[in-house]
């Protein structure tokens, strides 16, 4: 699941300094799942190669070859219509695309070394075909030149006579293809970098790095009542609010203020679970914890904790409203802001017991 704790550290999307690709394993895997930038224009290439391959090879392979060269089309097409099919899954395109350009490559050279003295055209053809894989169909760089490379001693091995001048060329092609290829993909990188920062610093507070309310609204709250609604599992929200914050903006100051929002949303962040549980600043001074899985009790022993560790490390204390609810799996979906409102409800309840305290209730017996 998504993470939803504060993590303003960007440095972990940076691009590594010699492979094209992502210094963090998982944000390689997730750009790698994602469309990259531009990748429409992959399929044009990709079909182009695994067209020119299949006709490559049906016109130089033998016509008593027949069996072996249906079969290869056929095998070409099936991987054609995978990567074709397989857009929203970053591992099975990247896989089916690789095995495109393999047997692109395989079929030809297996053709040129049956039929070697047929046409002289097929040194243009082979290069035409290697510099494919540089173009931005397959996302891994060491992937694109491992291709390359291997086709190209596949080829050298292949030749009769002089290699010098084959070998030149070749050698060539390969270095323009990773220069070119490594350009790109750093480029295609760089832009999910960008739009991963944006789209974090949309949804966060600046200040204190909790989610904001924008994020909460839109998409946070109902996709984890859903979550919750579809297995049948038990939802709380805890709503804090800072007592007499005003009169630490007064007294001490903004600055002061601030601090002690940066602390109560490092309190809160330490004391949930990290990838399941969710800090949002939902006002001001109000902070909500979304906690799946969490029935009342629970929701009611980690407000405790909270009320008192607020008390004894911070200079200030807190009130809480502890609103639950029970989802059912195919029973109808209740109104995601209406466990909001039960915490806000219970909140103000706890204000009006003389604050420090903790109230919770269901939402079914509000």
């Amino acid at each position: 699941m998504q993470q939803h704790h504060a993590n303003n550290d960007s440095r972990s999307l940076g691009l590594h300094p010699w492979l094209a690709r992502l210094r963090d394993p998982q944000q390689e895997a997730a750009y790698l799942r994602l469309p990259a930038p531009g990748q429409t224009l992959g399929w044009p290439l990709l079909a182009l190669h695994a067209g020119a391959g299949a006709a490559f090879g049906a016109a130089l392979l033998p016509s008593d070859y027949w069996p072996l060269t249906l079969a290869w089309c056929l095998a070409v097409a099936c991987a054609l219509w995978q990567a074709l099919r397989a857009q929203a899954s970053g591992p099975c395109r990247e896989a089916a695309c690789n095995t495109v350009l393999v047997l692109g490559m395989a079929g030809f050279l297996l053709g040129f070394s049956l039929r070697d003295a047929d046409a002289s055209w097929h040194g243009m053809a082979f290069c035409a075909l290697l510099l494919l894989p540089y173009a931005g169909i397959t996302q891994g760089l060491l992937c694109a030149a491992g291709q390359g490379s291997a086709a190209s001693l596949a080829w050298l091995c292949l030749q009769d006579g002089s290699q010098a001048a084959d070998a030149a060329t070749l050698l060539a092609l390969n270095l323009g293809g990773v220069c070119a290829s490594h350009g790109w993909q750093r480029q295609r990188r760089a832009h999910f970098i960008q739009r991963s920062v944006l789209l974090e610093q949309a949804m966060r507070d600046h200040l204190t790095g909790c989610y904001n309310r924008r994020y909460l609204d839109e998409r946070l709250l109902d996709a984890e009542l859903a979550r919750s609604q579809r297995h049948g599992l038990s939802l709380t929200a805890i709503l804090c609010d800072i007592d007499h914050f005003k009169r630490i903006n007064d007294v001490h100051g903004h600055a002061a203020g601030d601090a002690v929002l940066r602390t109560v949303a490092a309190l809160l962040g330490g004391a949930t679970r990290q990838g399941i549980d969710s800090v949002v600043r939902h006002g001001g001074e109000e902070f909500l914890l979304i906690l799946p899985e969490t029935d009342l009790a629970g929701g009611m022993r980690l407000a405790e904790r909270l009320r008192a560790s607020l008390a004894r490390q911070t200079a200030t204390t807190a009130s809480f409203g502890v609103a639950s609810i029970d989802c059912q799996a195919g029973a109808p979906a209740p109104d995601a802001s209406a466990l909001v409102a039960a915490a806000d409800t219970l909140l103000y309840q706890a204000k009006h017991a003389g604050r420090n305290c903790v109230r919770a209730a269901m939402l079914d017996t509000l």
